[in-house]
């Protein structure tokens, strides 16, 4: 490794930057990617507007988890900086593409979808009446979205969701009687990325007093605590301390027998067999957001923290000398695991996710520990690993699933066909998780009254590092 001085001149994509901690990287990130991302291998990216909010380009993404969730962080960081001139055509982007889906109805069948609905929240704050960019219209728009994203929920859990026949026959229990299905594709199957993309979304309605399925509040928080722990009770593995990425309830049907524990007298039955980075990044932050908005006299509120602390534990212990965590978390870095012939590598989004769970987590006490130098080593370590010098975010997986063309094993995440590690350009589930993580980082480190000050520009000089792949 070997460090170079550069200026005024992109550099190879091999070439990352070196960190500096006065740098607002959210700001650089943004503006290099809001335009023009990718969802997987898809084309992305919003509309772009000047700060008076005039239309200089009209690409919109569709409605789509990865976009949405793009949008959402964007939109932390618009509230963060709000009264900064270069936040507002970030502003401008995100209305856009909220106020185009805001009237579309919402059914179940997709977590991940519906997951996409948390924009909303950000836009109605964004837009309410004494607000920055206040807009009666706007806001009843985004009102409304969020009633639909209601009504999404409910349709999900009606229709995709365990029944009790299904869940005696699994265990010869009611435990898991209404545990949400990641999709509808995925019968009986509850994944660690479904909770931040279901409960947690729910969670935020709740805060705003909506009503779930005529539910009293206790009871609609009861409901949330409850995909939690059903998920954790099949999910955390005590003495790793890790999370395997899903189980199913049907572990014996064709779709479920290739990757799913077929040992009825394992504890592990019906559980996948690896620990994949970004859904336990997933399932960490969706307990940090949702003990941010759960009321701490829910009977579910210290179990849900005592969660949060355990991974936090695991995955602390998880972290590489290099200040990343890996694809495959029960592997360290370089290693090639038993039927694999590719080395497990530093992931990108995982890697972003888990900085943001911490830093947020630390910002709202939930920890029983200190993680403040770990969270600093992570942060530094997402810039130094994940981005490059013309401000790409790249060694992030494409995606993984469960099916039965894709047996969970090690082998599938290192070198599937689906799993592919992204090298060339800026996929949206990092971007959106970088941006969280730096925007928490920012919130937490970096003085408010400099915020105008502190970016580096195309012609500043930057000190960069040179890695090789």
């Amino acid at each position: 490794m070997a460090a170079f001085l550069l200026c005024g001149s992109l550099v190879n994509a091999q070439s990352y930057v070196q960190f500096n901690p006065s740098v607002r990287y959210s700001r650089l990130v943004i503006d290099k990617n809001l335009y023009n991302f990718k969802a997987n291998t898809k084309s992305g990216g919003f509309a772009k507007f000047n700060e008076m909010g005039d239309s200089l380009s009209a690409n919109v993404s569709k409605f789509d988890y990865v976009p949405g969730l793009v949008a959402k962080a964007v939109l932390e960081a618009v509230d963060l900086y709000q009264d900064s001139a270069w936040a507002r055509p970030w502003f401008y982007s995100i209305r856009t593409y909220g106020s185009l889906n805001a009237g579309t109805s919402r059914k179940g069948g997709s977590l991940d979808d519906l997951n996409a609905c948390k924009m909303y929240f950000g836009l109605a704050e964004l837009t309410k009446q004494g607000a920055v960019f206040e807009d009666a219209v706007r806001y009843a728009a985004y009102q409304g979205a969020k009633q639909k994203a209601l009504a999404g929920l409910e349709d999900h859990n009606n229709n995709y969701s365990i029944s009790q026949t299904t869940s005696e026959a699994f265990e010869g229990t009611d435990e898991y009687i209404g545990g949400w299905w990641h999709k509808s594709k995925y019968k009986n199957e509850m994944w660690c990325d479904g909770q931040y993309m279901g409960p947690a979304l729910l969670a935020m309605l709740l805060a705003e007093n909506y009503q779930y399925k005529g539910l009293s509040s206790a009871e609609a928080w009861n409901e949330v605590g409850r995909q939690f722990q059903m998920t954790w009770n099949k999910l955390w593995d005590s003495d790793r301390q890790l999370l395997w990425h899903a189980f199913t309830a049907t572990p014996s049907e064709a779709q479920t027998v290739g990757w799913a524990d077929q040992d009825a007298s394992s504890p592990h039955y019906g559980v996948s067999s690896e620990y994949w980075g970004r859904a336990a990044g997933w399932y960490f932050l969706a307990l940090i957001d949702v003990l941010e908005l759960m009321p701490q006299e829910c009977r579910y509120y210290l179990i849900l923290r005592d969660y949060a602390n355990n991974v936090a534990e695991g995955l602390a212990k998880r972290i590489q000398p290099q200040g990343a965590w890996c694809q495959l978390l029960a592997y360290p870095v370089g290693t090639v695991p038993e039927g694999c012939t590719k080395e497990n590598y530093l992931e990108a989004s995982a890697s972003a996710i888990f900085t943001a769970a911490y830093l947020k987590g630390m910002r709202l006490g939930l920890f029983d520990k200190d993680y403040s130098t770990l969270a600093k080593k992570a942060y530094k370590g997402l810039v130094e690993n994940f981005l490059t010098t013309d401000y790409l975010l790249i060694n992030s997986c494409a995606s993984a699933g469960l099916s039965k063309d894709r047996n969970g094993s090690a082998k599938y995440y290192l070198e599937g066909s689906d799993t592919k590690k992204i090298t060339s350009y800026t996929e949206g589930k990092i971007l959106g998780a970088f941006i969280l993580a730096a925007t928490e980082y920012e919130r937490r480190f970096l003085p408010e009254s400099n915020s105008g000050e502190l970016a580096e520009s195309s012609c500043h000089c930057l000190q960069v590092t040179m890695k090789e792949r």
